[in-house]
């Protein structure tokens, strides 16, 4: 097979411009049920040591005073300014850039659109945090939650934390906080970018495809649900009885192959929602698919792109998703499928990528306890 076709990657706004009608889902298996195991690195690696102390505790955001949302901050800049310990030329920020949007390739879909959504994110969240704390060790992921905090005036977006929204008379360019244009330089880019904007870019909230953030009922619905995945185990596994397609967010999708052919994809035709409106919700929709083609798409806000962790809010967004995941196996156990049959990467005891490929050994049974990676929520 061409190189080209192993490497094309499927893009959140490829996803969204191939929308149609139709709907596929997948049937349900039994759960499977698995102790939690400890995750630790195999080999020397600049990253961390096995977890020695009690966890730290993630608290709410909007419980941080200001001292402390300054020192998250000043933490990120300071990856963003750090040489990363795993991949000469880049910064230690950017490195969780390229895995997020490198975990979108058709021959490595590591992260997305299968049973290791949650696990996958647990672990680059964590390794995230850690990075974090080489700067300050008091620092932690605080989680978002845009259940309560659903306002883009919201504390989150403010100029004291996270940046507010982008300026519609200059390409939504986020231009306050310190995220702001002329303090955050973006340096990696989607493969179908063209525009290559190096600024941050929100349109916080504006479109028809995410108007508004998931509520509790929305959230409620998911904890609900008593199945980890179901087969075949990928986007088109029915989030009626799926906990992690629910929360993943496609809906209505058919085909699972992927290739450089645009009708070579999976296709999903229905809403996006929990997890991906989000996403959808902090980039916004400037010229989009609902509104015309391929061809007539303008800039996409950054949180849309696979290479959304370019926006910090990004990761409070993905340790509320993780809280969540916790609560999940609170009312239902520590529980995850399948044991095979899912892409590789996505089993039970599969290694994760990239963690194994820097000495991590990192498998999704080994992820089902936050303790054993160092870390609880203030909801625990």
């Amino acid at each position: 097979m061409p190189q080209a076709l192993l490497k094309r990657k499927l893009t959140r706004p490829r996803m969204l411009q191939l929308m149609a009608a139709g709907v596929m889902a997948g049937p349900a298996l039994q759960i499977s049920s698995t102790a939690a195991h400890d995750a630790t690195p195999v080999s020397a690696t600049p990253m961390a040591s096995p977890v020695t102390g009690p966890p730290v505790v993630r608290r709410n955001a909007s419980s941080l005073s200001s001292e402390e949302k300054k020192a998250f901050t000043d933490a990120i800049l300071y990856l963003k300014a750090t040489p990363s310990p795993w991949t000469p030329g880049l910064n230690t920020y950017d490195q969780f850039v390229v895995w997020h949007r490198d975990a979108f390739e058709c021959d490595n879909m590591a992260a997305h659109m299968g049973p290791a959504f949650f696990p996958w994110h647990r672990m680059f969240v964590r390794l995230f945090e850690l990075k974090l704390q080489e700067f300050n060790p008091n620092v932690t992921v605080p989680y978002w939650d845009w259940t309560v905090d659903y306002e883009e005036d919201s504390f989150l977006f403010q100029d004291d934390f996270m940046s507010g929204d982008g300026d519609p008379d200059d390409d939504y360019a986020v231009k306050t906080g310190p995220f702001r244009r002329d303090n955050w330089k973006i340096t990696v880019f989607d493969e179908f970018d063209d525009l290559k904007h190096d600024f941050l870019i929100r349109n916080i909230g504006i479109g028809e495809l995410a108007p508004d953030l998931p509520t509790a009922a929305d959230v409620e619905r998911g904890l609900a649900l008593s199945t980890y995945d179901t087969a075949p185990w990928t986007e088109v596994s029915d989030p009626a009885v799926s906990f992690r397609s629910y929360m993943e967010g496609w809906r209505d999708c058919e085909g699972d192959t992927c290739s450089l052919d645009p009708e070579d994809h999976p296709k999903c035709h229905g809403s996006h929602d929990m997890h991906n409106r989000v996403h959808l919700w902090v980039s916004g929709e400037m010229e989009f698919a609902s509104e015309g083609g391929y061809e007539k798409v303008g800039p996409f806000g950054t949180m849309a792109m696979n290479s959304s962790p370019n926006d910090p809010v990004f990761f409070l967004h993905h340790a509320n998703i993780d809280r969540l995941w916790t609560e999940w196996m609170k009312r239902h156990g520590q529980v995850y499928e399948p044991e095979s049959g899912a892409m590789h990467g996505h089993n039970l005891n599969d290694a994760m990528w990239p963690f194994h490929d820097i000495g991590i050994t990192a498998t999704p049974a080994m992820m089902l306890d936050s303790r054993n990676i160092g870390y609880v929520y203030d909801t625990d």
